[in-house]
């Protein structure tokens, strides 16, 4: 078995509380790679932290940043 990770939306926008569009955004992704064989695995998140030295040379501080990626997992027989 081989997988692969397939980073997903960082943003879905809806309008009207239109769940389905959200849903329809990973379906497409889904549906996109089994077109090549893939079958979807699992969706999993990651989280990256992000580190940032800002201000002047003197007077730097470190500020930190966390994010979520959603990543959609594959797999397909070797």
């Amino acid at each position: 078995m081989i997988y692969k990770a397939v980073p997903g939306p960082k943003v879905i926008t809806i309008e009207n509380d239109n769940l389905s569009m959200a849903t329809d955004t990973f379906a497409s992704i889904i549906n996109a790679h089994a077109v090549d064989g893939w079958r979807f695995h699992s969706l999993e998140t990651i989280r990256t932290t992000e580190t940032t030295k800002v201000g002047c040379l003197l007077s730097q501080q470190t500020v930190t940043t966390n994010h979520d990626i959603y990543m959609l997992i594959f797999e397909k027989d070797a």
